[in-house]
């Protein structure tokens, strides 16, 4: 299996619109043109381990949240299995004035879906296994032009459980946050 594995998938690859993965129905941005649905927001946690120096013998492990837009799903076809990748563009996480911020009032974290990292550097990491990919739906922040706030969605897995599920599953935010509750409570 190694050795495929080192060989690299078969040059053709399955492409798809839509697909089903970790409780998320995900679509490619193109296809989210044409609808009234979002589907192709997306977001990923890596945890990296690094040493700070050479003199070092303990690692130290660090969390990163990247949050992004779908272009591209493509089946990986290994000979003995296959693997779905997305294509993504991300948002400059790291850029915390132009790219990510966090609202001081509300704690609602908030992107700025024009800062791509694809579009600045060619060695940023462009694709994710559909495995590590949960999802998110990205509301226009109507008082900061340019920003969306970034809202996770429930998983869907089924029919009959989406059915058995609390239909006020954003309320939670409302309760855990009272800065928010305040702000969206008109006198």
């Amino acid at each position: 299996m190694l050795w495929r594995l080192a060989n690299g998938p078969k040059y053709k690859a399955q492409s798809y619109n839509k697909y089903r993965a970790n409780g998320f129905e995900f679509s490619t941005w193109e296809y989210d043109k044409r609808r009234v649905t979002q589907n192709s927001g997306v977001f990923m946690k890596a945890i990296t381990r690094f040493r700070a120096s050479g003199k070092d013998i303990n690692y130290k492990e660090s969390e990163a949240t990247y949050y992004g837009i779908i272009h591209g799903i493509f089946e990986l076809d290994y000979t003995s299995f296959k693997t779905v990748v997305f294509y993504c563009d991300w948002v400059r996480v790291e850029d915390k004035i132009n790219g990510c911020k966090v609202d001081p009032n509300s704690k609602l974290v908030m992107v700025n879906l024009s800062k791509l990292k694809s579009k600045e550097r060619i060695d940023d990491e462009l694709f994710i296994l559909a495995s590590e990919a949960a999802q998110v739906f990205y509301a226009e922040d109507f008082l900061n032009d340019g920003w969306s706030i970034i809202l996770h969605t429930p998983k869907r897995l089924t029919t009959i459980v989406d059915k058995l599920e609390v239909p006020i599953v954003y309320q939670s935010i409302l309760e855990d946050n009272v800065n928010l509750n305040d702000l969206l409570t008109v006198d």
